[in-house]
C-alpha cells in the first residue's frame, strides 16, 4: 500500500471521517484527489448525511462506493475496544494491542481487499478495514474509530504536532479562516493530565501563552482552545 521511496512520493493521506459530500455532488473533491495520486481515507459515516443532516438515500459510504470497492449496511457501538487482526497477505503490519474503539461498520468488499478484520464473533464477520486502487492512488476505509496502534498507521507523524499524550488525553487541530492552526486538546478523566506544546500556543478563550515545549495543564476533564503563533 505504500510506494516505493526510491520510485516515487508518498502519496498523500487525505482523512475522510465524517466528511458530508455537497447535496448533487456527483464527484466529491477526496474521490478526484484519490484518483490524481492521493490516499484517501474513509472513516466512520463519511457522507452518511447531507447539508441538512439528513441521512442519505444510498449505500453507504454513499457516492464512493465504487471508487472504495466496499459497502456496509449495518452498524453498531462498541461497549468495549475491540482487538484487531490481520489477514494472510495484509500489507498493515499492526502492532500489539491494535484494536476498534466505539463504533464499527460492517464492511463488505466488492473488488478491494481486507487489510484487517475485527476479532469478534459477531462483527468479525465483516471487514474493519479495507483498501482498494483508485486511478493513480488509493481509498481506504477504516469502519471505526481506531484505537492508537491503528491511527499510528494511518498517520505515522502527527499532523498537529502533539506527541507522546497521555492515555486521557486527545488532541484536534485545523484550521481558522485567517490561516492560523487551531489547537483543541481534551482530558477525558477524573485525574488532571500534562501534555506538551508542539508549538507557541495562546490560549483562545483566556490569552494566556505557552511556550514550545512548555508544559499544557489540564484539569479532569477539561478542555482548552490554543491557536498557534
Amino acid at each position: 500500500m505504500r510506494a516505493p521511496a526510491a520510485r516515487r512520493p508518498r502519496p498523500r493521506r487525505r482523512p475522510g471521517a465524517g466528511h458530508r459530500p455537497r447535496t448533487g455532488s456527483r464527484s466529491p473533491g477526496g474521490r478526484a484527489a484519490a484518483g490524481c495520486g492521493s490516499h484517501l481515507v474513509l472513516g466512520p459515516r463519511t457522507g452518511y448525511a447531507d447539508h441538512e443532516a439528513r441521512a442519505r438515500h444510498e449505500t453507504a459510504p454513499p457516492r464512493l462506493v465504487a471508487a472504495a470497492g466496499a459497502w456496509y449496511d449495518e452498524f453498531g457501538n462498541l461497549p468495549v475496544d475491540l482487538p484487531l487482526r490481520t489477514v494472510p497477505g495484509s500489507p498493515l503490519a499492526l502492532a500489539p494491542g491494535a484494536t476498534a474503539t466505539r463504533w464499527m461498520e460492517g464492511l463488505t468488499t466488492t473488488d478491494a481487499t481486507e487489510p484487517a478484520g475485527c476479532a469478534h464473533p459477531h462483527f468479525g464477520r465483516w471487514s474493519a478495514v479495507t483498501t482498494r486502487a483508485h486511478g493513480s492512488g488509493r481509498v481506504t476505509c477504516v469502519g471505526t474509530v481506531p484505537g492508537r496502534e491503528l491511527a499510528s498507521w494511518l498517520a505515522p507523524a502527527p499532523v498537529g504536532g502533539w506527541r507522546d499524550l497521555p492515555a486521557s488525553v486527545t488532541a484536534t487541530t485545523g484550521t481558522a479562516p485567517d490561516g492560523r492552526r487551531v489547537h483543541v486538546v481534551h482530558n477525558w478523566s477524573w485525574q488532571p493530565a500534562l501534555a506538551q506544546a508542539p508549538a507557541h500556543l495562546t490560549n483562545a478563550l483566556g490569552g494566556a501563552s505557552v511556550p514550545a515545549g512548555g508544559s499544557v495543564s489540564l484539569g479532569a476533564w477539561d478542555v482548552r482552545v490554543f491557536v498557534a503563533s
